[in-house]
């Protein structure tokens, strides 16, 4: 089954920039440098045709009086322009990390959701394969043909081979079960077959000598029940040469009117078409190749589909997402939506968003969720944890630090993940074994009675650690147990306590966490000016991974010794 198919990547934003080039890091310079070429170039061109030695000057023309203004004019224009680019360049740099980022994210996402299929796919190959060495379809002098498609309700695609055009030429499904092609029945007539995508009905009509009969059977994996048959027949002609109808609905006789109504309802339903035309024959060289490229379609088909129906029911514009994330969060089989509408705009040189969350679940049902805050820093951070995924946002809830929002999917529903020990900003550094994450959570803790006696000032922004329990599936917190300063010297094998308290410091808790990260508190007195007779406390900390026996994130960070191997403030269990 030929299909044309393209891939919507969300721009969203930055439409005053749609010519920048998506792949060049320095855009900024690059747009920059090219401005201060182009005024140069004008300036040389237009001046060049003006310019006249000094024993040939003449009174000037009006064309080069013009030329000359022109030249002008555009160099101002461009210094102008320089100007704005230069304001912007935070901004398009930012830009084009996000959108090559987004790119990224969305073909791994792709790429995944086909590997996922890919045992389905390879024992549909198998079975293809075998299917095909035995000729010609049945009864037929046509090659049978094979496509894909989403029966029932779950993300497995059914296989559906079709022999021909000829009159008992049904769709024969088949589905993917516990490592098996399982055969589930064949439907239709005449090469076609009609059902309710993702809905598991299906439809078999047959006609033959004017009678028609008709079934309908909702299937769920390999399993077929039949929901109702209607049935239209005519008896032989009565001796006033009159046909005589027989109705009948369930296998009972009944009047035309009921007939009528039970069969105009299904005829009214709305419903999908797979026929001999559409499929991919069996003569093609590379089943397997044909098979992802089918799923591919129909991965394609599903996702436009749900974001067309969310659209719809949000009443905006395609134009207007700002963040589409398609996948099974939960791990069930099914895939659901989130999507924020809304624009985007610059504050500082930083991007932010402003915007409306919405979400679909995989019966394309579309929820508007309960958004207090509307407004974001970041809205497309994402936690995969294999069976469990998750999104979160930095909201503008607080000005001066970012506070996330958590969203996923339980059975089939969105839930915001709003229980946690602490809140604060989310940190994600893609998969690791203990599928760890942190929480920035941020206060006034590091000076104590620095200008206003017996207070607390200072902002401190501090990692605290998280992670996922598949077992209970909940995310939930680091815990930790104080320990000595001689338990940690054995642990770390260093001396830092002694040099911490060499320089007169004051050592406090020191933490051990579950996932082996060491927290160490130490405070000391800081006297102001000598025209200042005023003091106060300073409190910092010492971050120590103990799995690498080394300061935590050391490169990262930028950490030389244990004086700024930590991030302001205290810790505390």
């Amino acid at each position: 089954m030929k299909k044309t198919r393209a891939l919507g990547i969300i721009t969203g934003i930055c439409l005053l920039f749609c010519g920048c080039g998506a792949d060049n890091e320095n855009e900024d310079i690059f747009l920059q440098q090219q401005t201060e070429d182009i005024a140069a170039e004008s300036v040389s061109e237009n001046t060049a045709e003006t310019s006249v030695s000094e024993e040939d000057l003449e009174e000037p023309t009006l064309e080069t009086i013009r030329a000359q203004w022109e030249a002008e004019k555009l160099v101002e224009k461009m210094v102008r322009e320089q100007k704005k680019l230069k304001y912007y360049g935070t901004f398009l740099a930012e830009y084009i990390t996000w959108k090559k980022e987004l790119d990224e994210r969305v073909a791994g996402q792709f790429a995944k959701m086909v590997q996922e299929q890919s045992k389905v796919l390879e024992r549909y190959d198998i079975f293809l394969t075998e299917y095909a060495a035995r000729g010609k379809g049945r009864d037929s002098g046509q090659v049978p043909g094979f496509a894909l498609i989403y029966l029932d309700g779950d993300d497995i695609p059914e296989l559906v081979l079709i022999d021909g055009y000829a009159h008992a030429h049904g769709g024969l499904v088949y589905t993917f079960e516990e490592g098996r092609v399982v055969p589930v029945g064949e439907y239709g007539q005449y090469g076609t077959m009609h059902y309710q995508e993702k809905e598991g009905i299906v439809f078999d009509d047959y006609d033959t000598f004017g009678d028609i009969f008709s079934e309908v059977y909702q299937i769920e994996g390999s399993r077929e029940t039949l929901l109702q048959s209607y049935s239209e027949y005519c008896m032989l002609p009565a001796a006033e040469d009159k046909l005589q109808y027989t109705y009948t609905v369930d296998g009972k006789e009944v009047s035309k009117e009921q007939y009528l109504e039970v069969s105009e309802k299904w005829l009214e339903a709305e419903y999908s078409e797979i026929n001999y035309d559409m499929c991919r024959t069996l003569a093609e060289d590379n089943i397997q190749e044909g098979l992802r490229e089918e799923l591919e379609n129909l991965i394609f088909r599903q996702e436009e589909a749900l974001k067309q129906g969310m659209l719809l029911a949000a009443e905006e514009k395609e134009e207007d997402i700002l963040l589409w994330d398609y996948d099974d969060f939960d791990g069930d089989g099914n895939w659901e939506a989130f999507m924020i509408v809304g624009r985007t705009f610059n504050v500082y040189g930083s991007l932010e968003y402003t915007g409306t969350l919405y979400f679909a679940g995989a019966d394309g049902s579309v929820l508007t969720l309960d958004d207090s805050y509307g407004s974001y820093r970041l809205i497309d951070g994402k936690m995969d944890f294999g069976s469990r995924k998750y999104l979160y946002f930095y909201t503008d809830y607080c000005f001066t630090a970012n506070v996330s929002e958590i969203w996923t999917v339980r059975d089939g529903k969105p839930v915001e993940e709003s229980g946690l020990y602490q809140s604060g900003q989310v940190v994600y550094r893609g998969e690791n074994e203990r599928n760890e994450f942190e929480i920035w959570v941020d206060g006034y803790n590091h000076f104590y009675g620095m200008m206003i006696p017996d207070a607390w000032t200072g902002h401190t922004y501090r990692p605290y650690f998280y992670y996922y329990d598949s077992d209970s599936d909940q995310i939930k917190a680091f815990g930790g147990k104080l320990i000595s300063e001689e338990d940690f010297e054995e642990l770390s094998a260093t001396n830092i306590i002694e040099e911490i308290k060499a320089k007169g410091y004051t050592v406090g808790d020191i933490i051990r966490w579950d996932n082996n990260i060491v927290t160490i508190n130490y405070n000391y007195v800081q006297v102001g000016s000598t025209n200042d007779s005023s003091k106060w406390d300073v409190y910092e900390n010492v971050i120590w991974d103990n799995n690498v026996k080394d300061f935590w994130r050391k490169e990262a960070m930028q950490v030389t010794s244990w004086e700024n191997a930590g991030v302001g403030g205290s810790y505390g269990l």
